[in-house]
Order: C-alpha cells, then sequence, then structure tokens
C-alpha cells in the first residue's frame, strides 16, 4: 500500500475469478469480426486519409499507455492484471481513481483507434459490442468478486469512479 489510499484483505488467498474466457479474447472476437466485415462486406468510410491515421495513431498510444500505467500501478500494489490470479488489495490510485476499469478502457482506445486509422467503419461498430460482451461476461462478474473481498469499502468505490473512461 502506498499513500493510505489502498485497502488490503487479509484473509487468506482464495482463487480469482473465473471467466469463460481471457478479456481480450472476449473483447477481441466481435473486433476481428468487424475487421472481416468490413474487408469482405461493408466497406463504410468512418475518417478517410492522413487525418484518421493521425487521430487513430494517437488513439492507440494513448490505450497503450493507459494499460502500462495500469499494470505498473497494480505491480506496485502486489497485484496482478491476470483476473484468476486472487486479488489481496483492491487499487485507488494512479488510472484506478478515474476509472474502475482502465486496462478495458485501453483495449477501447486501440480498437477504435485501429478501425478510425483503418477507416473500418464495421470495425468501429463491432468495438461497441467487444465492450458489450465485456461488461456482460466479465466486468460485472468481477464487480461481484470484488464486492464480495471488499464489501462496502468496494461499493464506495465503485459508486464514485466511473466502470469506463
Amino acid at each position: 500500500m502506498t499513500n493510505g489510499q489502498n485497502f488490503s484483505n487479509d484473509e487468506p488467498e482464495k482463487p480469482g475469478l473465473e471467466l469463460p474466457a481471457l478479456p481480450p479474447v472476449i473483447f477481441g472476437i466481435p473486433v476481428i469480426l468487424g475487421a472481416l466485415v468490413h474487408v469482405f462486406f461493408w466497406r463504410l468510410s468512418v475518417i478517410g486519409g492522413m487525418m484518421g491515421i493521425v487521430i487513430g495513431t494517437v488513439m492507440v498510444v494513448v490505450g497503450l499507455f493507459v494499460i502500462y500505467w495500469s499494470w505498473k500501478t497494480m505491480a506496485a500494489h502486489g497485484e496482478h492484471p491476470e483476473p484468476g490470479v486472487a486479488t489481496k488489495t483492491l487499487v485507488v490510485t494512479g488510472p484506478f481513481k478515474r476509472t474502475r476499469n482502465p486496462i478495458y478502457s485501453g483495449f477501447l482506445f486501440i480498437a477504435a483507434g485501429l478501425a478510425i486509422a483503418l477507416n473500418a467503419m464495421a470495425m468501429l461498430i463491432a468495438v461497441f459490442f467487444g465492450v458489450a460482451a465485456l461488461t456482460a461476461l466479465v466486468i460485472r462478474r468481477e464487480e461481484a468478486y470484488l464486492e464480495g473481498e471488499f464489501g462496502e469499502i468496494y461499493t464506495k468505490y465503485a459508486n464514485r469512479t466511473g466502470r469506463w473512461l
């Protein structure tokens, strides 16, 4: 813990969260399907030319930075981003001060940025299906797990911190 802002659960170690697949896979499948729809069926544009490439590239870089910052923050508090590893500390500093899911927000920035840079509307639309799948299959389970682990501390954190961006 640093700055007294994170909360530990000192109970014996329990198994981590059980998920149907890894979060990048759950998020990535709809995005990849959207890219395939763009290539083979529907080539509607988003932002063409250099402007789209620049905006998309900036979004990808921001997404990568947010994920890196999240991993560094978690590591500084002895946590691991893998959902299957039991959570001992509720990290509420760094990017977790602004969003409960900064790594998933990073996925969103990267995928949307790629869709814009590639000028692929079907892929951009599919990003929102990836967000919906991630919310339904991962985030809600993680939230229930964390509420069970940390109780009212997590509930207060969730009430003051947004789920996404």
